[in-house]
């Protein structure tokens, strides 16, 4: 605690308060409601009448502020006396969970009685003069308007409930079918982990899960500002929880978890720990005891399957090279396995690092283009999901083209219709479009080939303009030839495009090469 001398403002707030008190004592007794002890506090209020009525008498006051009477009733005393001989007196600083109050020691009265008394204008500072009654089992409530005590019931007053409610640090709604708030997340259903605290007073519980919870904040304090109570620990309960839904239910290891620690549960009352860090430290308990089982545990987004793989793979809606990836890496998986999305890109990027080649070569075959692509992907880090596709695709286009006749020695007509042709079967109409149009020469029977295909893509509209009446009647003629081409099988791929030239007046158009 430390100690100067007042200055002329705090003397002058001294004196207008103690004029105050000098005409009524009503502004230093709560309101009550409930089964609020009437009987106590008309004692109280008896004491302080005596007080107010020897409120010029020196001599008086200064016996009535002896140690026999309540604190309050004593710091009263110490008031009036002061404003009947105001001396210079001295000030005092003193910590409190709130931050630190300053008061004018006027007698031998406790600092919380002082405060009350000097600063009882505000309900949170008149609480500190009942903190004695409450650890003698009654409940007190300060507004920002008025002071309020239930007596040995925990249920606050509606204004105090729905003041508390309202300043509480977070986005929170109701949780349909609960009594609870929650955060957007824990609302919408998700199984995240969380912490929460339970107002068994209010009948409210409180939950915030991990991605809502901040460092700069805490759900307790914000709930409890303002409070003075028998059993703040008995009246506030703290929970953390990892939220998961488990498969195999109580046998599952999840529901034998530990809870909150007494130590945890003890620095968060303390003011020690914020959300966060309360759910930081949950957690980490809580994954050790996880990380100890000896048996796969698949979990995604809080749904825990067990050692079901299938349902594990099932739930993260995975691409067929996705999922061969993710079964030939997840077959080594031993213990415990926790992605925080249910999607297939999580679960990959977290194996990336330790089975990078096993990933790659379940969707490229060939091994040499299988380790380009993994140190592409170490030298340009990206998604994991993305290059799979582009791996994937690509094998795709490799498989289908393999399966195609190879030529060597095409005319400029074939390697045109070729390619087009080839383009669409990798990467559809639109692309197979494009080829067509960056390859159009300026004349020569590509251009009417060119919007026979065209016709059979159902794409020449747009294009029509860059084809004279010529080459657009001479494309007609060849627009189900072109249609055959794209739509052969491997098998009459030769056929078709022999087909295709040979009604466009190309002889000679190649050689087909040995398998």
């Amino acid at each position: 605690m430390r100690v100067r001398r007042a200055s002329g403002g705090r003397e002058g707030d001294l004196l207008q308060r103690a004029k105050v008190l000098r005409g009524r004592v009503d502004p230093l007794l709560p309101k009550l409601q409930g089964d609020a002890p009437a009987d106590r506090f008309d004692k109280l209020r008896q004491e302080l009448e005596e007080v107010r009525a020897a409120r010029d008498d020196e001599h008086r006051l200064e016996k009535l502020g002896g140690a026999w009477r309540d604190p309050i009733t004593r710091a009263f005393a110490g008031l009036l006396r002061y404003y009947l001989d105001p001396k210079q007196p001295i000030v005092a600083a003193s910590e409190f969970p709130g931050g630190t109050i300053s008061f004018a020691v006027l007698n031998g009265a406790p600092r919380e009685a002082h405060i009350a008394v000097q600063q009882g204008d505000d309900p949170r500072r008149l609480l500190l003069g009942y903190l004695a009654w409450a650890r003698k089992g009654l409940h007190f409530w300060a507004t920002a308007e008025a002071l309020y005590c239930t007596g040995r019931s925990p249920e606050p007053p509606a204004a105090f409930r729905a003041a508390q409610i309202e300043s509480l640090p977070y986005r929170l709604a109701p949780i349909e079918g609960t009594q609870g708030l929650g955060c957007p997340h824990l609302r919408s259903g998700e199984h995240r982990p969380f912490v929460g605290v339970d107002w068994t007073g209010a009948g409210v519980t409180i939950r915030v899960c991990e991605r809502c919870a901040r460092d700069d904040r805490q759900l307790l304090s914000s709930l409890s500002v303002g409070v003075a109570l028998p059993d703040a620990e008995g009246a506030f309960p703290v929970e953390a929880s990892l939220n998961v839904a488990c498969r195999d239910g109580a046998s599952c290891v999840h529901a034998k978890v530990p809870e909150l620690s007494r130590a945890m549960r003890r620095n968060y009352h303390l003011g020690r720990l914020s959300d966060a860090a309360l759910l930081r430290e949950y957690l980490a308990q809580a994954r050790e005891r996880l990380e100890r089982v000896d048996r796969p545990l698949f979990v995604a987004a809080g749904v825990c399957y067990g050692m079901d793989r299938a349902a594990f793979l099932d739930a993260l809606h995975a691409t067929p090279e996705e999922r061969r990836a993710l079964e030939t890496t997840l077959s080594d998986v031993a213990g415990l396995f926790e992605i925080d999305e249910a999607a297939a890109s999580r679960a990959l990027e977290r194996l990336w690092p330790a089975h990078a080649e096993a990933i790659v070569q379940a969707i490229v075959p060939d091994p040499d283009r299988a380790q380009r692509l993994v140190r592409e992907a170490k030298a340009n880090p990206g998604r994991v999901s993305d290059l799979l596709r582009r791996a994937a695709r690509e094998t795709r286009e490799r498989e289908l083209l393999e399966e195609l006749p190879q030529y060597d020695s095409l005319t400029s007509e074939a390697s045109f219709a070729d390619d087009v042709a080839r383009t669409f079967r990798t990467q559809g109409p639109a692309e197979a479009a494009k080829r067509l149009l960056q390859r159009l020469p300026r004349e020569g029977k590509e251009r009417g080939l060119a919007y026979g295909m065209l016709l059979a893509l159902d794409l020449a509209g747009p294009q029509r303009w860059q084809f004279t009446d010529t080459e657009q009647q001479f494309g007609e003629s060849l627009q189900e030839a072109a249609r055959r081409l794209l739509q052969a099988p491997p098998t009459t791929y030769h056929e078709a495009l022999d087909g295709l030239l040979g009604r466009a007046g190309v002889a000679n158009w190649g050689r087909r090469t040995a398998a």
